[in-house]
């Protein structure tokens, strides 16, 4: 299906009506590229994809067409959204920034963490015990993402936090494309999610930062070898 600009539409108009689906479509399609719900190289087509949102096609063209402004998207030849296919290099970076900006989340989230928040996080890592013992490659991305969105949620930085989501519209197209499983089991006691989980009921920020450029390197030697040069 080819995108197309529409001519600007009232802001009252963008506030209420196909505005408010124009939103709701891009946080629903951001989800499934957090989440990783697309690869690298899916076409979303958009008829296709406005019906599994229950959406008429014209509020999903604006969400696909602000993913596209924003990189997380892409369009083909036939001016098709699709998801970007993350080489090596471009992989590198972005992990560069997000180990930068989720260093700096979680020694914020360290410092104010709730006795709730920890049994949530607790939780998802649990999902990721589970997916990564049934040998499930796509659940385990989906646990882990959710874990690392979880400590971004309970951050007081609503910016970084709005940076690193929109970081990890790139890097869930990566996780959906491992075939295998990460090295180390998430139940090991020395995973770096469980060191964090540690730092996070001491409220060490020290401990919390270290946990989490070692699950940066974890990921990094996991991830890149499987990325096209």
């Amino acid at each position: 299906m080819i995108l197309q600009d529409e001519a600007l539409t009232p802001l009252t108009e963008r506030r209420t009506g196909r505005g408010a689906l124009a939103a709701y479509a891009y946080e629903q399609i951001r989800e499934r590229l957090i989440h990783s719900q697309y690869r690298g190289g899916d076409r979303l087509v958009l008829r296709p994809l406005a019906a599994s949102l229950k959406l008429s096609p014209t509020p999903v063209r604006e969400a696909l067409l602000r993913l596209v402004s924003e990189q997380a998207l892409e369009l083909d030849e036939r001016n098709t959204a699709r998801v970007p296919v993350i080489s090596r290099a471009v992989f590198v970076e972005i992990h560069a920034l997000r180990a930068d900006i989720e260093e700096r989340l979680a020694r914020n989230v360290a410092e104010r963490i709730t006795p709730e928040q920890i049994a949530a996080l607790e939780e998802c890592h649990n999902d990721f015990i589970r997916a990564y013992e049934a040998g499930d490659p796509h659940g385990t991305a989906v646990a882990n993402a959710a874990f690392h969105s979880a400590v971004a949620d309970f951050a007081s930085l609503t910016l970084t936090a709005g940076f690193m989501h929109g970081l990890w519209t790139r890097i869930g197209p990566i996780y959906a494309a491992a075939n295998g499983l990460p090295d180390i089991s998430p139940a090991d006691k020395n995973h770096p999610h469980l060191q964090l989980l540690s730092a996070f009921r001491e409220h060490d920020v020290t401990k919390a930062a270290e946990a989490m450029r070692r699950d940066f390197a974890q990921a990094q030697s996991w991830l890149e070898p499987l990325l096209p040069s």
